[in-house]
């Protein structure tokens, strides 16, 4: 690895760990990170004894925040959900717990917002905080300390020095070149990652979601009356659906059963009646009376209301001869008064009161108004707009994904895409450390290795590797390449000349280590001695000289 990925790598590494120290960093050495180990139910189903619980501290906070805070009543820090304002204060409850908390902290007071939790960390950590724990723990930094500094003795040491050092593997230069295209492929794939976890873990864990349960009320009127036997009643009974002649039905009792149901209910309760009137076409209306108030139990409940046809067509008859008018029709009206209390899926609603039931009354009858299905079973349908708090999560297509999974699989593939990258950029690396065997990487699709070969008459010497390498990209040839003992040799053959380029410091240079060179203090009178003159042969003579070994 040259100097120029070397320094990415190690910048991004500094920048990652700069980041993690950032963001876990304690409060209470400057930071602003939050360690809480939870114990007890009160956040269940989300947080259990002994996860560990980080939190960050923020600018602000909102309803639904998962907070820290310590609490003056319980004289501890305790960890529960904003539910609501208190002007400045936040109202705090458990989301276990259906009591709000007694402490109404302040921003100031709260220690931070809900970051991160890991399942268990609270157990982890508190053995480390243990007299057992950092005992173990301080017996483990000095075994390593002590195998880190363990005297050799003599022989030891010498055998060591006598010891080749380890030579790593070095791959062939196709090998080397994919790998560094494996290895930037995945460090962005590595960056992408560490941005997308680090935002999804910046991110609420929860969200507020909101549902409407539809309450609803059915209804079920009926009535019965008796009535003089004969050819229009031969049992004596009037029954639901029957028209009512008032000259022969000597009573009337009408029936209203309302039950409630839908989702999540609880806590319903409420009471019942029915109103009994009369009403013409000219705008006159009379109260005939109303049933017992009942209440509903679960929901439901049964009114039963004393219709007195014979005084309803009396004071209609009353009513028509006081204005003049020769008679005509009313409509009798039994009206279910009922309010039913109670929460669906833990809201709180108010239900109304069914569609009431109607008759067409007349001097001699009195009749079901509409359809007898629709009129006889009324139903009415209340919306509860319902909000919980509930795990964010994501759609991809027609896919959710939790955001706990997309946090691990963020982790999981920053993790894997570091280590794709390290073992790459290991097989990458520049295997000799010097620019000839950089430029085999670089080009491998265009190096041939050869042995030896004639350059011909004509020698062109360029003046670097790249522009030799684009002599090849124009003459769409290879790059023939001699890994010599004095110097390493590129060369493009053409027609009528050979384009060489010669990096010295050959194989065996490479190799062979450097020969110590005895060093003699001068006397006085070597000083006052002139110096001698070396004269360095030309350039030609030595490139002249290389091809000579291998021509």
């Amino acid at each position: 690895m040259n100097a120029a990925p070397r320094a990415a790598s190690i910048a991004a590494a500094v920048a990652l760990m700069l980041a993690a120290a950032w963001m876990f960093w304690p409060l209470t050495l400057g930071g602003s990170a939050t360690y809480v180990g939870t114990h007890g139910i009160s956040m269940e189903p989300r947080f259990h004894t002994g996860d560990l619980a980080i939190l960050r501290a923020q600018s602000s906070y909102a309803v639904n925040d998962v907070v820290a805070y310590r609490s003056e009543s319980l004289k501890t820090v305790v960890m529960h959900r904003i539910v609501d304002m208190d002007g400045d204060r936040f109202v705090i409850q458990g989301d276990n717990n259906t009591w709000l908390d007694e402490d109404h902290p302040s921003k100031d007071q709260v220690l931070g917002k809900l970051f991160l939790r890991v399942p268990q960390g609270g157990k982890v950590l508190g053995a480390l905080h243990s007299p057992v724990g950092i005992a173990v723990l301080g017996l483990a930094v000095a075994a390593v300390g002590a195998l880190a500094r363990r005297p050799r003795s003599r022989h030891a040491a010498r055998r060591m020095r006598r010891r080749p050092a380890f030579q790593a593997p070095t791959f062939p230069a196709p090998v080397r070149a994919y790998a560094r295209q494996v290895a930037l492929t995945s460090g962005t794939v590595a960056l992408i990652a560490a941005i997308g976890g680090g935002v999804l873990f910046l991110m609420p864990s929860t969200q507020a979601s909101s549902r409407t349960l539809s309450v609803t009320q059915q209804g079920q009127f009926s009535y019965t009356g008796t009535a003089d036997a004969g050819t229009t009643y031969p049992d004596g009974r009037v029954s639901t659906g029957d028209t009512v002649w008032t000259k022969l039905a000597k009573d009337l009792t009408v029936s209203f059963t309302n039950t409630v149901a839908g989702p999540d209910l609880a806590a319903l309760q409420g009471a019942m009646r029915l109103d009994v009137t009369i009403a013409s076409p000219d705008g006159w209306r009379a109260y005939l009376g109303s049933s017992p108030v009942v209440a509903l139990a679960n929901g439901s409940g049964t009114a039963v209301a004393q219709v007195d046809t014979r005084r309803a067509t009396a004071l209609l008859a009353k009513h028509y001869a006081e204005i003049g008018a020769a008679g005509g029709a009313a409509t009798l009206t039994v009206t279910p008064v009922a309010v039913t209390t109670g929460t669906a899926g833990g809201k709180k609603f108010e239900a109304g009161s069914p569609a009431p039931l109607a008759f067409t009354l007349d001097a001699t009858s009195l009749r079901l108004a509409g359809k007898a299905d629709a009129a006889l079973a009324p139903s009415t349908t209340t919306d509860v707009a319902v909000g919980k708090v509930v795990p964010r999560e994501f759609a991809v297509k027609s896919v959710t994904i939790p955001i706990g999974l997309a946090r691990l699989v963020a982790v999981v593939v920053f993790v894997l895409s570091l280590v794709v990258l390290a073992s790459a950029a290991w097989i990458g690396r520049t295997a000799r450390g010097d620019a000839a065997d950089e430029f085999v990487v670089k080009h491998a699709d265009r190096i041939l290795p050869v042995a030896a070969f004639d350059p011909g008459p004509t020698v062109i010497d360029v003046s670097d590797a790249e522009a030799l390498h684009r002599v090849a990209e124009r003459f769409d040839t290879l790059v023939l390449h001699h890994a010599g003992e004095d110097a390493d040799v590129f060369a493009v053959r053409d027609v009528d000349a050979t384009y060489r380029f010669v990096v010295p410091g050959g194989r065996e240079a490479r190799l062979r280590p450097p020969i110590p060179i005895p060093v003699r203090v001068p006397d006085v009178e070597d000083l006052t001695a002139p110096l001698p003159v070396v004269v360095s042969p030309p350039m030609t003579s030595v490139s002249a000289g290389l091809w000579g070994k291998f021509a």
